[in-house]
């Protein structure tokens, strides 16, 4: 089954009296790649969790699913784990896949799929370390991992490449790949530039309101550059000449 189109429609989020998101418009469509980028406290990530509903906002977000609601998989920024905590990396993906305790003996085919799982984002080998002592690079590509397990239609990523070294962000960048020749939609939050040109994808960039939308070519011209991710305090979206 192909990823969803997300239709957002005079979407806006405020906390108080400070204006995160105004008057967002935007269509993503299916089976692409779309990576939100902009300066620091543009609202990014605040339009992710817009999104997965994790955050009032008043407007509409709409998934449409092309023929019955499908899943959604969603890699946080970052997470936490005690290193003192006894929680393999296998452990963490098998807890994610079914609700039976731990101690109760897994069945080899969900480990087999855990372990694949993993496999895809080069950690299979790391299965038996502790969560609590991988890099937070190595952290992230668990996630990802655990995200995969339902093989969802719609990947929502928050910065997915935080910590990770160059080998990590190659495996996130194929397996986006493979995830765009699946036609699932994947929407998420970069900020390497040379990464996102490598994925073609497309860019929208957030500054409280969308400065720019379209291929990654396009959008991420070199005399552009410092325009998109200047602080939207500093420019109006009209300054950019948008075509």
């Amino acid at each position: 089954m192909i990823g969803p189109v997300v239709n957002i429609n005079d979407l806006n989020l405020s906390y108080g009296d400070n204006a995160i998101l105004s008057n967002i418009n935007l269509t993503l469509q299916s089976g692409l790649c779309h990576m939100l980028m902009g300066p620091n406290g543009g609202g990014k990530t605040s339009l992710l969790r817009s999104i997965l509903g994790l955050t009032p906002f008043t407007g509409k977000v709409e998934l449409q699913w092309p023929d019955q609601k499908g899943k959604v998989g969603y890699v946080p920024q970052k997470a936490l784990f005690e290193s003192s905590l006894p929680l393999s990396v296998l452990d963490f993906i098998l807890l994610n896949q079914n609700s039976f305790p731990l101690f109760w003996r897994q069945r080899k085919k969900q480990q087999q799929h855990a372990l694949e799982q993993l496999d895809r984002v080069g950690m299979a080998s790391r299965a038996g370390r502790r969560m609590g002592l991988l890099s937070g690079g190595e952290q992230q590509r668990v996630l990802f991992a655990q995200a995969l397990l339902a093989d969802p239609e719609l990947y929502i990523l928050d910065e997915p490449t935080t910590g990770m070294d160059e080998q990590g962000v190659r495996y996130l960048e194929g397996l986006i790949n493979e995830l765009v020749c699946d036609k699932k939609t994947v929407i998420a939050v970069h900020h390497d530039i040379s990464a996102v040109r490598r994925l073609q994808a497309q860019v929208h960039v957030v500054n409280r309101n969308i400065i720019n939308s379209g291929d990654a070519c396009e959008v991420l011209k070199p005399e552009k550059i410092e325009q998109l991710f200047s602080h939207h305090s500093t420019f109006s979206v009209t300054s950019l000449g948008e075509t």
